[in-house]
Parts: structure tokens; sequence; C-alpha cells
């Protein structure tokens, strides 16, 4: 008899929340860069070079901007002709926020466990089997409770269209569900998510929320099972990041360098709305309290995330448009576990390797204007959000234990391998009681 869904669909597998990493990476740009630039920085120097030029505002005969076109700090910045003292080299850095979904592994480990423990318990015939035979695995009844908690290190490399960053988060999550006699299970999971991290390019993130998931585990023979799972989850983003931009003069006796505008925060709060689903399925074998088997699931999750706007004592604050994205993905891989009994209680030890394969998730056009553009048609900043990776591994040793009456808890380490800008290191533990 089996348990709880695998779990993977309370997994984050190493793609950071759509939208959050809109403010994209620092970068080194050229000047005279045209309005079809790939990158963030591109389209700041663009639109910002010569005095915003080519934001195409409107003038007096002294360059200064007509009233009404922009706000104060936009309109400080614009105003006055180009500079003329020699050649100019000018980048700009807008650093960008990112953050993990860091969804929590528990419920995978909880998953095994209990697919474990119902197979000690009932051999099909209601009577215990030989891995059971000193250990009292009495049950109050069919309902239980778990909880896990979860801590996640993320590290994000500096890419062309992203800044690096760093991150940590805490998850918990909360679960009750019901055992179907031998025919499977279905349940309730409630979610909190918290996450906080630094940009390599100056500024902090933090991101809050949480969800409910419906799942549930069908055993249609024995060995064999399929997992369902589907959620909806809210999360409040809020990010400062610093924005400059760096401009060079290039004078016959040398250069003179200087920051124009000079690096101030940008600060910004909005929302995500996450949807997920997961179907997944395995098979064991069994070799006395050996059990192996391949693994496969197909996960989807679509993000919606709300416009928002920055504020900030800066030109360069900028208003982003709504955004959404799609992910499908397929894990395949294999599952280890073999049983102990010291006396009284079963341990657990189990190994995972899964390999992930991105399908839908695609390098997109995200697009925004200057906060303080004004003008009914403002100039429009297109730039490109970093690439996902299409193929990486998943890691992840566990030990789970099991005690009479229906108690049972574990503990589990996961890490990512062959990800091109990601690392992760994930923490977990847990406990699962039956009522």
């Amino acid at each position: 008899m089996k348990h709880v869904p695998a779990g993977r669909a309370f997994a984050d597998r190493a793609r950071p929340l759509p939208g959050i990493a809109v403010l994209a990476a620092s970068l080194s740009a050229a000047y005279s860069i045209p309005a079809q630039a790939q990158t963030l920085d591109q389209q700041y120097e663009y639109y910002l070079a010569g005095k915003c030029q080519n934001m195409g505002f409107a003038r007096d005969a002294s360059s200064a901007l007509l009233p009404g076109q922009a706000g104060p700090n936009l309109f400080a910045f614009c105003t006055g002709p180009p500079l003329t003292a020699g050649p100019t080299e000018s980048s700009s850095s807008g650093g960008g926020a990112g953050a993990g979904e860091g969804r929590g592994e528990g419920a995978e480990e909880d998953a095994a466990l209990r697919r474990r423990r119902e197979k000690m318990r009932h051999d099909g015939n209601d009577e215990p089997t030989a891995d059971a035979t000193d250990v009292d695995l009495g049950s109050f009844g069919a309902t239980s409770a778990f909880a896990s908690f979860d801590y996640l290190r993320e590290r994000q490399k500096t890419t062309v269209y992203e800044a690096g960053r760093v991150s940590d988060s805490l998850d918990g999550t909360f679960g009750i569900d019901h055992r179907f006699a031998l025919a499977g299970l279905a349940g309730l999971a409630f979610k909190y998510h918290h996450q906080r991290g630094d940009i390599d390019s100056g500024g902090v993130f933090d991101v809050n929320g949480g969800g409910v998931w419906a799942y549930g585990s069908w055993w249609p023979r024995e060995r064999l099972f399929v997992d369902f799972a589907a959620g909806i989850d809210l999360y409040r983003l809020g990010t400062q990041r610093i924005v400059s931009r760096q401009t060079t003069i290039l004078l016959p006796a040398g250069h003179s360098t200087f920051y124009d505008p000079g690096p101030r925060l940008a600060s910004s709060n909005t929302h995500s709305h996450l949807r997920s689903a997961e179907l997944a399925t395995g098979y064991d074998f069994s070799f006395a309290s050996l059990s192996v088997g391949p693994r496969g699931a197909l996960t989807f999750k679509h993000t919606a995330l709300d416009a928002f706007a920055e504020t900030g004592n800066t030109p360069m604050t900028l208003a982003f448009n709504g955004q959404s994205d799609t992910s499908l993905r397929s894990l395949l891989g294999m599952q280890a576990s073999k049983a102990f009994t010291p006396r009284g209680f079963v341990v657990l030890p189990q190994l995972n390797v899964d390999w992930v394969h991105e399908y839908k998730d695609d390098q997109r056009f995200i697009s925004a204007r200057f906060a303080e553009d004004l003008r009914p048609d403002p100039s429009i900043l297109r730039f490109l959000n970093q690439a996902p990776d299409r193929d990486w591994f998943v890691v992840r040793a566990s030990t789970s234990a099991v005690f009479p009456h229906g108690v049972s808890t574990f503990m589990a380490l996961e890490t990512m391998a062959g990800h091109t800008y990601i690392d992760r290191y994930r923490a977990s533990i847990g406990v699962r009681a039956e009522l």
C-alpha cells in the first residue's frame, strides 16, 4: 500500500519566479545602441544618452522640456543640450532582483516514507510483512497530519541579461490526508514561503506568500503508484535595486568620468499568482529490504505578475507592464531505498536522482516605460530576460524513521548539478502522525 504524492509539485526545480528578475543585470554597454537592444542597461543607455534625445520630448529654444511631459527627476535630467566637450562613452547599471520559488521538498520524502510504511504494514492481505516483524506499526486510523520545513540557499550567477544574486528562503508545509483502504488517498496542504536576497550590483529583495494544494495518490497494483497534485500560490514581491549611469568624456588631455545620474535606490512592490499541477508515477522493485525503481513526472506552472511602478529619487525608475510565463517540465529518474529495523522502529535511507527537462519556458521580451514619462505615448523599453536552462539534474539523499503508533519523521539534503547559472542547496525536516 502506498501514500501521498511524490511531492515534486511541492518542489521548485530551479527557475526563478517569472517576473521577479525583470530588473536585469549590471552590464557595461556601449553608447549608440539601437532601440531594439536586448538588455535593460542598453535600453537605459539608448534613451538617456544625450539628455534623452531619443525619447522625443518637446523642447523650447533652450532645450528645456516643455511642462507636463515628465516627473521632476526625469524633467531635470533631460533638460538642457547634450554634452559637447568631446566624445563620450557611457554605461548604465540597472541591477536586477531575482528569487527562486523555494517551494519545499518535504512532501517528496513524506510520500516515499508513507508508501514504504504501508507496504510494511500490509502485504496485500492485511498482514504484517517480514520487514516489520519486530516493529509494532499499529495505527490510530487512516487519517494523518504532517508538517515539513525547508531551508533553501540559492546562488544565481551574473549573466548578460540578469544580475547575480544570492538568497535564503524558508518554507513551511502543513497538511492532512485520508487513506481509502488499499485504493489510494486524498489530502489538502497549506504552504508558507519567505525569501530574502542580495543583488550583486546593489540592492535587496524579499518574497512572502503561500498557497493551498490538493493532492492524492492512486495505487492500481502493488508497487505501482500514480500521484497527482494541483495548487494556487500568491506572493508579494518587494525589490530595492541600485541604478546609475556612468559617463566618460574623452578630452585631448585625458578623460573625465562621472555618474549621471548617480547611484540611487529604485523601490517597488507587486504581486505574483502561480497555478501549478503535476502528474507523477513510479514502480518499486523489491529485493527483501531493498527497493529500487524508476520515477517519472510532468509538471505545469503558469505565473502571472501584476503591473507595477518603481519609486525613487532618480530618473531611472520604471513602470513595468504585467507579465505571464508558462513552464512545462518532465522529470525522469531513479529512487533507491533500504529498510533497517533496529529494535522498536524502522530506518529508511533513500537516494533520488532526477533529470529535469524544460519544454515550454522561453527567453522573452519584457516591456516597461520610465515611471516619470507622463506622456500619453511614452517611450517603451523592451529587453530580454535570461533564457532558462533546458536540462539539469537534482540529487537528493534522505533518511526517514517509522516509529510505533503511526509516527514518522524524515530529514533530507538536496543539490543541483549541471545547471548553467544556478546553484541550489536544500535541507528539509518533517514529521507525520496518524490520528
